[in-house]
């Protein structure tokens, strides 16, 4: 069924404000409104409203570190849609919950929720959450420097989902028009992180092209938070040419953007590029000055595989200045976090992501 009809009247309008808000912007002031509607629609008895609220509110935690109270709260909602028989939905949430583990650096246990995730989704012939699902793998094998693999699920995911438009589920109008949101939005996340790998591997025309198209892209669907980390990305191409001067230039603009939309992880990853640049130019007061906005910005999102480079972005400025202490405090720091982000078999995460990297959908595919 669809969801949304099954909700209580008085809840349909407080779900579909904050469907649209949450694509505009991230916030405090959203991520409390959520929590508020679940608490009413938990009061109410309203699985249907408390579920699709949810869903907004996944998009939000970032605003609290992705802390584990707010993960419990999708939890929650991934109970409840499993016991209405809406696996769709329940797919959705494992999608959301394993994301917030990701952003946490946590990644055996995103990749377990993504796994658990994928079946589901494929058993009921849902292609946009075994989708979104299968890119959170591409994810992590990016983060573990897997990079050709990651090249590969984002490549052959590109292709499938251009075959798509939503006629091959027979989808009703409504629900219809929910699963093409998903399905740009999906193409637009899924170009940036193909991109961002091709940059890695040092295919800066490729991985520039596709940042210029995503970024086009996400302005026509409101996803301001995505342009943005596309206006970063575009200045990392720069700086990977040497041409610092440029990126500083890109970046100014980009910082307005993320902080209009309270995007925490891009913003990390904007301040530690910004402090890479200026490192370059040796201006290295400037350069610790925005490592370490890059580090409170992290530590706003939780982002420990972020905090782990910007650790080792203040030592290099620190060794380039003869600041040793700062440089042993940095060097220690990024041990930690090291330790932290390879809790678990690092090798067994790689055996399960490469095995999950081969499995297809086949019938998202036909």
């Amino acid at each position: 069924m669809l969801l949304f009809d099954a909700i209580n009247t008085k809840f349909k309008s407080v779900v579909a404000h904050l469907q649209h808000a949450s694509r505009i912007e991230r916030s405090v002031e959203l991520y409390n409104e959520c929590i508020a509607s679940m608490e009413s629609a938990n009061a109410m008895g309203d699985d249907a409203a408390f579920i699709l609220m949810a869903q907004t509110f996944g998009l939000v935690i970032d605003q609290a570190g992705y802390s584990e109270e707010s993960i419990a709260w999708l939890k929650d909602a991934q109970a409840r849609a499993e016991r209405m028989g809406e696996p769709d939905e329940q797919a959705h949430l494992l999608h959301l919950i394993g994301r917030a583990y990701y952003s946490r650096g946590e990644y055996h246990v995103a990749l377990e929720y993504w796994a658990s995730g994928m079946k589901i989704a494929r058993a009921c012939d849902d292609y946009i959450n075994w989708a979104w699902c299968k890119l959170g793998v591409g994810q992590i094998c990016d983060a573990l420097d897997a990079t050709a693999l990651a090249v590969q699920v984002f490549s052959e995911l590109g292709a499938s989902l251009d075959t798509l438009d939503g006629s091959e589920r027979r989808l009703p109008v409504s629900q219809r028009a929910r699963f093409l949101v998903r399905l740009g939005e999906l193409r637009v996340i899924n170009t940036v992180n193909l991109a961002v790998n091709e940059l890695r591997l040092g295919l800066h025309n490729n991985a520039l092209a596709k940042f210029e198209a995503a970024r086009a892209q996400a302005h026509t669907q409101e996803l301001e938070d995505i342009a943005a980390e596309c206006d970063v990305r575009i200045a990392e191409v720069a700086a990977d040419k040497g041409d610092m001067q440029r990126a500083l230039e890109l970046l100014e603009p980009a910082e307005r953007a993320l902080e209009a939309c309270h995007h925490h992880w891009g913003l990390a990853t904007m301040f530690l590029l910004r402090a890479r640049c200026q490192a370059a130019r040796s201006d290295f007061k400037n350069a610790l000055l925005s490592a370490r906005q890059a580090e409170a910005a992290a530590a706003k999102a939780n982002a420990t595989h972020i905090s782990l480079r910007i650790e080792l972005q203040i030592s290099e400025i620190a060794e380039k200045t003869a600041d040793l202490p700062l440089q042993v405090a940095a060097l220690k720091s990024a041990i930690q976090l090291k330790a932290a982000l390879e809790q678990g078999s690092r090798n067994q995460t790689l055996r399960a992501l490469r095995e999950l990297a081969m499995v297809r959908n086949e019938a998202g595919q036909s």
